[in-house]
């Protein structure tokens, strides 16, 4: 088992209502930096995801983020910041 943080759109990432980031979304992001594809991020249910991060994976989530006007949230519910 492992901790997760997720890039969401939502006030909670486990909120069944909200925003959704699509796939396709994420897809573009993906193809506009080469970078994100070796981070150890996927997407999954309307938001993006990377079990136990890095500090610097969290910092790339927070700028993806940033992007795809959306925050970055830890399993327990705290909020990250770039």
């Amino acid at each position: 088992m492992g901790y997760d943080v997720h890039i969401t759109r939502r006030v909670d990432w486990w909120a069944e209502d909200g925003q959704d980031i699509s796939r396709a979304e994420w897809e573009a992001v993906v193809a506009a930096d080469s970078g994100l594809a070796m981070a150890p991020l996927w997407w999954t249910a309307g938001r993006v995801v990377s079990k136990n991060p890095s500090d610097a994976v969290i910092a790339t989530m927070c700028q993806v983020a940033t992007v795809l006007a959306a925050r970055v949230q830890g399993d327990d519910g705290e909020y990250y910041d770039a």
